[in-house]
C-alpha cells in the first residue's frame, strides 16, 4: 500500500490565492456546479441543501459554484428558482453559511431551453431554433425576438437578485447545451435573424446578458461564463470555435472562464453531460488549456480529477487557474483540508462510478458510493455510543471493513475476521484491471484506515460458530460476502472452467490458454472480457439477453463506453445464446431460432452472477449464542460497492 507523505508546502500553486475580478479567492479550488436533487417543488432551498454546500466549505473550497438556478418558473425542471424576490431569503441563508467558512460562493444561473420535457414541465420547450436533435426530448419551439430580449431582463433580474441575497458572483450556463449553449452551438442554432445566422448572430443572446448584468449588478460584480470547447456533436462546437467564444467573452466583460466538454455520445441517438467511468481524467483540462492560451482571464475546468499531484501539476502548467473538482468533493467534502494537511491517504477516493449522476438522471437525490453521508449531512454525523461494546465482524470486504471503522470511530471494542491473508473482498479482483484504478485507490483508502484504527485484526482464519461463541461479543455483523454462482455444463472439466474473480485475482496462477471464452455479459464479464483481451487473449463473451439488454443498469455513458471498447478491441459480444453443453473442447449454443452453433475455446470463464454466502447465519440461530446478529453487504443480497458501504455505514451507526 502506498502512502503518501506530503507537506502542504509540495501544494504550494493549490494553495495560493487568486482573483476572480477584485474578489479573491482563497485557494484553486472549486466546487464544481452539479444538481444534488433535495430542492422544494417551488424551486426553494431545503436544509439539506445547505448542510451539503456547507459540508463542502468547511471541508476548504475556495470557491463553491451552485447547482444552476432557473430565471423561469415555466420551463424549470427539478432546479431551484433565482425567477422571485421571494427566494431571496433563502439564497442568503445559503451564501452567509458558506461564507463563514472563508469560502466565496457564486450562483450559477440557467434555462433549460430546448431540454425541458414537456410531461415534466407541461409545456412545449423553447429554443433558439424548432429542430430535432438528440439533444432534445421534444421539438422544441422557437423563441421569438420579443421572447429572447425578455429573457435577458430574466437573466439579469436574476443575477440582481443573487447579487441582494449576498452571493459574491454568478455564473452563466452557456454549455450542456442548455439554452445558452443551444444559441452558441451551430447544431442548435438555425436562426436567420440577429440571434443567428454568422458567429455574432449566436453570440448575442449570450454577450446582451452580461452586459445587462454589468450595468445592473457594477463592473466589479463578478461574472462567470460556463461553456463548452467541445459537443461532441456533428456541426456542433469543436476547439477552434470554441477558442473565438472565449475571446468574444472577454471582450465583453466576462471576469473568468468554466470550461466544459459537453456531450458524450452514446449510442447515436442519447448523449450524456458527464465523463465515463473508464475514460482517463483530463480532456476538458486539455481544451482548456488550449482556451487559457487564447485569453487574459482566469480559466477553471475540471472533468473527473480526483488526484491532488495531477491537480497540482496541472497548475504548475498554468493550464488552468482553478480547478473544478465535482465528483471528488462528493465523495469526500474535506478533500482541500486533507491535501492542505497533508493527509493524501485519508482522502476517501471517488471511484468515477457515476451513480451520483445516474441517480439524478431518474429524479432521485444525489447520493455516492464511497460517501454514505452524502446529501445527509446533519442526519449522518457519527457520535460517540454511551457504552462501549464488543463488536465481532466477520468478513473484511467493503461492508465489513466500513462497518468496523464507523463501530470503531463511535467507541465501541471491534474485532474484524477475514479468512484470507488480505482485507478487500472483492475489491480486490476488481482493482486489477488498468481502466479501475480508482477502486485501487478505494481499497488503500480502506487498508490505511483500519491500519490506523484500534480494530483488531484477525486474518487466515475462518470465524465459524465455535468462534463466536468462544469470543462471547455482544454483537456479531456479518459481512461475508457472496461467491460466483456456477451452472452446471454438460461436458465441461473443472479444470477448464474458472471464475472471474479467480482470474482477476490470479489465484492458482490460471493458464487460460489463447481462446476464451466469458460467459455472462454483466458488468463484470464484459470488463474481465475487455482486460483479457489487452493482454492478447482472443476473446468471445456470451450472454442470453439480447444486446439492448446488456448493462442496463449501468449508468448510459459507462455502458456506451465499455461496449465501445469491447468492439475497439475486437470483442464478439454474442447476444441471446444459451450454453447446452461442452464437447471435445468445443462449446455447443442454442440460439433464440433454436438453431446451434459451436465455439472452440481453451478456457471458459464464467461470470454469470453471484449469491450470498450466509450459512453461518443458520448455524449461529442453531447454536447457544446469544448475542445480537446483523447482516450485510452481499451476505444479505449479492449488489454493488454501493449497497456494502451504505449498509456497513448504517449499521455501525445503529449499534448503540
Amino acid at each position: 500500500m502506498k502512502i503518501y507523505q506530503k507537506s502542504p508546502a509540495d501544494f504550494s500553486k493549490l494553495f495560493f490565492p487568486v482573483n476572480i475580478s477584485h474578489l479573491s479567492i482563497k485557494n484553486r479550488i472549486a466546487l464544481a456546479p452539479m444538481d444534488v436533487g433535495m430542492i422544494n417543488p417551488d424551486g426553494s432551498l431545503t436544509e439539506r441543501v445547505v448542510d451539503y454546500y456547507e459540508e463542502r466549505a468547511r471541508g476548504g473550497a475556495g470557491l463553491i459554484i451552485t447547482q444552476f438556478a432557473s430565471v423561469v418558473d415555466d420551463q424549470r425542471m427539478d432546479s431551484p428558482g433565482i425567477f422571485s424576490g421571494r427566494q431571496v431569503c433563502g439564497l442568503n441563508y445559503l451564501a452567509e453559511t458558506v461564507q463563514e467558512y472563508g469560502a466565496r460562493i457564486f450562483l450559477q444561473i440557467a434555462h433549460h431551453g430546448g431540454r425541458a420535457v414537456k410531461s415534466i414541465t407541461g409545456l412545449q420547450p423553447v429554443a433558439p431554433s424548432a429542430v430535432s436533435t438528440p439533444l432534445y426530448e421534444d421539438t422544441p419551439r422557437e423563441l421569438s425576438q420579443r421572447e429572447i430580449e425578455e429573457l435577458v431582463e430574466k437573466f439579469t433580474q436574476a443575477a440582481k437578485r443573487a447579487k441582494i441575497a449576498g452571493f459574491d458572483g454568478v455564473e452563466i450556463h452557456g454549455a450542456h447545451t442548455y439554452l445558452i449553449g443551444q444559441f452558441i452551438s451551430p447544431h442548435t442554432n438555425r436562426r436567420e435573424d440577429e440571434y443567428g445566422r454568422d458567429f455574432e448572430g449566436r453570440m448575442r443572446f449570450p454577450a446582451e446578458i452580461v452586459r445587462e448584468i454589468k450595468k445592473e449588478c457594477g463592473r466589479v460584480f463578478p461574472v462567470g461564463f460556463k461553456f463548452s470547447a467541445y459537443e461532441h456533436l456533428k456541426g456542433g462546437v469543436e476547439l477552434e470555435l470554441a477558442k473565438k467564444i472565449a475571446q468574444h467573452m472577454e471582450k465583453i466583460g466576462v471576469d473568468y472562464l468554466h470550461v466544459a466538454s459537453t456531450t458524450y455520445e452514446l449510442d447515436g441517438y442519447r448523449y450524456s453531460d458527464v465523463s465515463p467511468l473508464y475514460a482517463p481524467p483530463g480532456e476538458v483540462i486539455g481544451l482548456a488549456a488550449r482556451i487559457k492560451s487564447e485569453v487574459s482571464v482566469p480559466v477553471i475546468a475540471g472533468g473527473g480529477v480526483v488526484d491532488p499531484f495531477y491537480v497540482e501539476q496541472v497548475l504548475e502548467e498554468r493550464k488552468v487557474d482553478l480547478i473544478a473538482l465535482g465528483r471528488a468533493l462528493l465523495a469526500d467534502p474535506y478533500w482541500p483540508l486533507k491535501v492542505e494537511e497533508g493527509r493524501i491517504e485519508e482522502i476517501i477516493p471517488c471511484v468515477r462510478c457515476n451513480r451520483c449522476h445516474k441517480r439524478l438522471f431518474y429524479g432521485q437525490e444525489v447520493r455516492c458510493t464511497v460517501n454514505p453521508s452524502l446529501g445527509k449531512e446533519r442526519k449522518y454525523y457519527i457520535s460517540q455510543t454511551d457504552r462501549a461494546k464488543k463488536v465481532m465482524v466477520i468478513g473484511g470486504g467493503p461492508a465489513g471493513l466500513e462497518a468496523a471503522l464507523t463501530l470503531d470511530k463511535r467507541g465501541h471494542k471491534v474485532t474484524l475476521h477475514e479468512k484470507n491473508k488480505r482485507l478487500g473482498g472483492n475489491m480486490i479482483p476488481s482493482s486489477v484491471p488498468f481502466f479501475k484504478k480508482d477502486v485501487k485507490r478505494l481499497l488503500n483508502y480502506y487498508l490505511g484506515k483500519i491500519e490506523k484504527s484500534g480494530v483488531e485484526l484477525r486474518l487466515e482464519k475462518e470465524a465459524d460458530v465455535s468462534t463466536i461463541v468462544e469470543e462471547n461479543p455482544e454483537v456479531v455483523v456479518l459481512a461475508t460476502g457472496s461467491e460466483h454462482v456456477i451452472p452446471w455444463i454438460p461436458g465441461l472439466k473443472r479444470e477448464a472452467l474458472y471464475t472471474a474473480v479467480e482470474v482477476l485475482d490470479n489465484q492458482g496462477k490460471p493458464e487460460l490458454g489463447e481462446r476464451v471464452i466469458v460467459l455472462g455479459a454483466g458488468l463484470v464479464g464484459c470488463e474481465i472480457a475487455w482486460h483479457l483481451s489487452l493482454q492478447g487473449k482472443k476473446v468471445k463473451l456470451f450472454d442470453e439477453l439480447s444486446l439492448s439488454e446488456i448493462l442496463q443498469d449501468e449508468h448510459s455513458t459507462n455502458r456506451f463506453y465499455l461496449l465501445h471498447s469491447l468492439k475497439e478491441q475486437g470483442i464478439s459480444i454474442l447476444e441471446s445464446r444459451k450454453i447446452l453443453k461442452v464437447e471435445d473442447k468445443q462449446t455447443i449454443f442454442k440460439k433464440n431460432d433454436g438453431s446451434e452453433e459451436s465455439y472452440p475455446f481453451d478456457s471458459l470463464i464464467i461470470s454469470v452472477g453471484f449469491e450470498s454466502r450466509d450459512t453461518l447465519l443458520q448455524q449461529l440461530r442453531e447454536s447457544e449464542f446469544k448475542g445480537k446478529v446483523y447482516k450485510i453487504g452481499d451476505c444479505l443480497e449479492p449488489k454493488d460497492f454501493y449497497h456494502a458501504i451504505q449498509e456497513g455505514a448504517k449499521v455501525g451507526r445503529e449499534i448503540c
